[in-house]
């Protein structure tokens, strides 16, 4: 019964680990279905609760039993979620990250875009005032400033450009962009032919986001089009990259050359990586990765990677630093598909079968035959004297 009970505990801890993300302590606890994450530590708040039960049932066992079925759980536990985590992510691509590193000072990024990255649409002013901020957490963590027109001037104070989904631009405008980067300068762009932002605006509301990318003039000037959604293609699309990185998408596209073009393409032409002049482009066929509700599994721990559903801060960050550049550092482990989950499960299951299927043998090997535990030999030996002198009595009487 005890074994039965041993393993239903290892279960359980598997599974908590798959619930949604905690962060008691300052520490993340569960949330792998919501983030895909599997570090190991996911697991430590299950762990602690399982043995705290563990005690709870087990007071009255024998002592050298209640540490045997102990020292079973633990083992068992953290065996169990060590192989889930090694089986989940198995089947990710392995590739050396020695590209862009972080840079001694951030750079000076400015943002182009009609998405609500700098304000939320469904927000009253009142809410705004209450909440003291409506920005995106993408807009924190590159320290960008908004470019509401582009000129020389302003182009002048910036390291990168991040281009994501903007309002249609006056040719003025992308003759200025083309010379900057021409001219050495850096630049990310997020081009969409079918966003699908959610929005509570109605449509031709000058608020919305454009629907579709209104840079086919540059696109065209640099041998580049951007095919529109492949039929069937319009939902939510969770793609691990090359190097082992995770977006999630929505409506993606894919490049393709239009003419000469002195760029290359990735991931089947969802990017493509682009040297124009002294510059460097980097361009996505998506703009709607860049939605926090896609990328971040809790907003109250926007500044923390444990809250990652996909990858896009970090490689943002690398992009802006060097838009052609392999990321610096490897990406965080995560399970890749539903299939390499539902492996990885059958195997954490089979583990804690073993390990209450090894714990059941020991115990009957080393403590089921061995009898009561009475007190110490010399009391043992008092009662079986007082019970010889009772005999002896008996018989003299």
């Amino acid at each position: 019964m005890i074994a039965v009970a041993v393993f239903l505990l290892i279960v359980t801890v598997l599974f908590v680990g798959l619930l949604p993300l905690a962060m008691p302590l300052g520490l993340a606890a569960g949330g792998v279905l919501q983030t895909g994450q599997t570090a190991p530590a996911r697991w430590w708040l299950a762990m602690l609760v399982a043995v705290v039960l563990f005690l709870l049932l087990s007071w009255r066992m024998r002592r050298q039993a209640r540490l045997w079925w102990l020292a079973i759980l633990m083992a068992g536990a953290l065996s169990t979620v060590a192989l889930f985590c090694w089986r989940a992510t198995r089947d990710l691509p392995d590739m050396p990250h020695s590209g862009a590193a972080a840079s001694a000072a951030a750079p000076r990024v400015g943002l182009v875009t009609g998405l609500p990255l700098f304000w939320y649409p469904d927000r009253r002013l009142d809410e705004y005032v209450a909440t003291g901020d409506g920005r995106s957490p993408l807009v924190d963590h590159l320290h960008a400033r908004a470019v509401d027109h582009i000129d020389a001037a302003t182009l002048r104070g910036l390291d990168a450009l991040v281009l994501a989904q903007p309002r249609l631009l006056q040719p003025t405008e992308l003759v200025a962009l083309d010379g900057w980067i021409r001219q050495g300068g850096r630049a990310v762009i997020f081009a969409d032919p079918l966003l699908m932002w959610p929005s509570a605006l109605p449509l031709g509301d000058p608020r919305r986001a454009p629907l579709t990318s209104l840079l086919d003039p540059l696109l065209l000037h640099w041998g580049l089009r951007l095919e529109p959604v492949a039929r069937g293609g319009d939902g939510i699309d969770r793609r691990v990259l090359a190097g082992g990185y995770v977006l999630i998408m929505a409506g993606a596209s894919r490049f393709a050359p239009q003419g000469r073009t002195p760029c290359t393409f990735a991931e089947r032409g969802l990017m493509a990586l682009c040297p124009i002049g002294k510059g460097k482009v980097r361009l996505v066929a998506d703009a709607d990765l860049l939605d926090d509700r896609l990328w971040l599994a809790d907003p109250r721990w926007a500044d923390r990677p444990e809250a990652y559903a996909a990858d896009i801060v970090p490689l943002l960050e690398s992009w802006v630093i060097d838009p052609l550049a392999v990321p610096g550092t490897p990406p965080v482990r995560r399970v890749p598909n539903d299939a390499a989950l539902i492996s990885a499960f059958r195997w954490g299951l089979v583990a804690a079968l073993f390990w209450a299927g090894l714990g059941g043998l020991g115990y009957g090997r080393f403590f089921a035959a061995k009898p009561p535990d009475k007190g110490s030999s010399a009391e043992v030996r008092q009662e079986g004297e007082g019970a010889d002198f009772q005999r002896k009595g008996t018989k003299i009487s």
